[in-house]
């Protein structure tokens, strides 16, 4: 950028010049001395041409180093454009009077925008931070500049510029002004500055965690800790660091936590997690879960460990507690389940009393009753038919209502076995029974196709039976009775329905229609014990389903049932 005369290479090339000149002297001075001498006349001409061949030897040797210098000089000027973004100058005054800036420094800092102006003077430059006092220091010292400049811009956005600059000094050692360069560094400082704040984050993260965060080097000094160890141990972090971590160990701990890292210490594994109770046996004593990890070297030497340390004290509690609940409840299980199975046991000597015992009283009622209506029959009058009948039908309804009770407590004690089943198939088999046992009554049924079901067989049979039944008996009355047993998808689930054009039933009392022994029809218009829909809701709870209903008088009744497959 700056050249002064090279006397070197002004001294080559005079000596070029004079040998080129002499070559044609020496020439003609040979020719002359061979009109003389032809011996003389040789000699002269091949001096003539040692010079020129020097000459020519010469010549190359300087175009040589002056395509080198050339691209010395162009590697110099490119490395110092890569470097440096801002060359100027300055006077003994210490204005400028030369700049040529680039990049984003190319506007303010232009020759025109500059011209004659000393730094300070420039406007929105300042130091990045304090003023220019200490600045001007500098520059009175006449000593090497080394600044840290910001470049203000009129749209609000800033530069960096680390600023260099030298004394410029003559031959007669007189201050001359500044010669220097500016670098801009905003790329540099900005990250600098996200690094930093990224780290303070990070930090400040990493202190509110409830787990110690520790790092400990290979000789098993601490070298970090987050504030949680001032929780966990009541000590100040700074005394901690650089102690070793074994100190806060009993023997006997430290040698349970050493032996468990053993596989990690020799390069086995890379990581592990392991559970440590200190202070056994004191107040203070707590379980720790020690999550550590190694890093190594290339050579495969331990050059730190990291982890994190949680204070698992509670839940060690919790689960003791839970642990000896546990131990409560399957004592409790044990002993509810005796008791049921005792229950159980009774129950079965009740019913089979039942089926007996009772059983044989009911069959002489009726037996009797009907010895006294066939033996005796013409010396009784109408009243007494009439009572004798009544009798007889209400031994043969006790004993049906005995059945239908045995019925009720098998199913809530029989084992499900769940299969396939198809109810589509098992309802049509059922309504051919029940017209065939009324053959002279009208009904038009409509089933769903492929009404499929995971459930007990024998159980879904008796759930089907019951409630067909239920609807083919009130639905007696109608000159047609109309059935539909369907099942969509509400919500995800299968809702299976079965509805009829029967008398229905008042919503009012519909809370009553599950429970044993409640009818909600007098008993002289339609059979029945009120165990049937009782059974049906036994069924359906026993398969994890829930049933409803929903009716209207005279405007028949639905039944609704969901049956979930436990396996989905």
């Amino acid at each position: 950028m700056f050249r002064t005369p090279d006397l070197t290479a002004l001294s080559q090339g005079a000596r070029i010049f004079f040998l080129w000149r002499a070559l044609p002297l020496a020439a003609l001075a040979g020719a002359l001395a061979a009109t003389e001498s032809l011996p003389v006349g040789l000699a002269v001409l091949a001096a003539g041409l040692g010079i020129g061949a020097l000459a020519l030897r010469e010549q190359n040797r300087l175009a040589r180093e002056a395509t080198y210098a050339h691209l010395d000089a162009e590697r110099l000027r490119d490395f110092t454009d890569l470097v440096t973004d801002w060359h100027w100058e300055t006077d003994a005054a210490l204005k400028l009077h030369y700049s040529r800036a680039e990049g984003h420094l190319a506007t303010a800092l232009s020759q025109r925008a500059v011209q004659g102006r000393r730094l300070w003077e420039i406007d929105g430059l300042a130091p990045a931070h304090g003023d220019w006092e200490e600045a001007h220091r500098q520059f009175q010292s006449g000593q090497s500049l080394q600044l840290h400049l910001v470049l203000r811009r009129p749209d609000g956005t800033s530069r960096h510029i680390e600023l260099l600059g030298r004394p410029i000094r003559p031959a007669d050692g007189r201050f001359a002004g500044y010669r220097g360069t500016g670098r801009d560094e905003t790329a540099f400082v900005l990250s600098t500055r996200a690094l930093r704040e990224l780290e303070t984050r990070h930090r400040e993260m990493v202190n509110h965690l409830r787990e110690v965060i520790f790092r400990i080097d290979a000789h098993g000094r601490i070298t970090y800790l987050n504030r949680a160890w001032e929780t966990l141990t009541g000590q100040p972090v700074n005394q901690a660091i650089g102690q070793r971590v074994l100190r806060w160990l009993s023997k006997d701990e430290a040698r349970y936590l050493l032996a468990r890292m053993e596989p990690m210490l020799d390069g086995r594994r890379s990581a592990m997690q392991i559970e440590v109770r200190t202070g056994t046996g004191s107040a203070s004593a707590r379980w720790l879960e020690i999550a550590i990890g190694a890093r190594f070297d290339a050579q495969g030497r331990l050059e730190s460990l990291s982890g994190s340390i949680e204070d698992i004290t509670a839940r060690k509690q919790a689960e003791a507690t839970l642990y000896d609940m546990n131990a409560e409840l399957e004592r409790r299980v044990k002993r509810r389940t005796a008791e049921l199975e005792a229950s159980n046991r009774e129950l079965e000597a009740f019913s089979y009393s039942v089926s007996h015992d009772l059983r044989n009283p009911l069959r002489a009622i009726d037996g009797f009753s009907q010895i006294i209506m066939e033996d005796y029959g013409d010396r009784l009058d109408a009243t007494a038919h009439s009572h004798l009948g009544r009798i007889r039908a209400a031994s043969q309804k006790l004993s049906t209502l005995i059945d239908d009770l045995l019925e009720l407590g098998r199913l809530t004690r029989a084992p499900i076995s769940r299969a396939e089943v198809d109810l589509s198939a098992m309802a049509r088999a059922i309504m051919r029974e029940l017209q065939a046992e009324s053959p002279e009554r009208n009904g038009r049924l409509a089933i769903g196709t492929h009404l499929m079901a995971r459930v007990d067989p024998m159980l879904a049979r008796v759930l089907l039976e019951h409630l067909l039944r239920n609807a083919w008996t009130f639905t007696a009355g109608r000159d047609m009775a109309e059935i539909e047993f369907d099942a969509r998808l509400r919500n995800r689930e299968v809702v299976f329905h079965l509805r009829d054009n029967g008398i229905g039933f008042n919503m009012d009392h519909a809370a009553q229609l599950f429970k044993p022994f409640n009818r909600l029809h007098d008993q002289s218009d339609r059979s029945g014990t009120g165990i049937g829909l009782a059974t049906v809701a036994r069924i359906v709870a026993r398969h994890g389903g829930r049933i409803w209903a929903e009716g209207s008088p005279g405007k028949g009744a639905c039944f609704y049932f969901t049956l979930p497959d436990p396996s989905h």
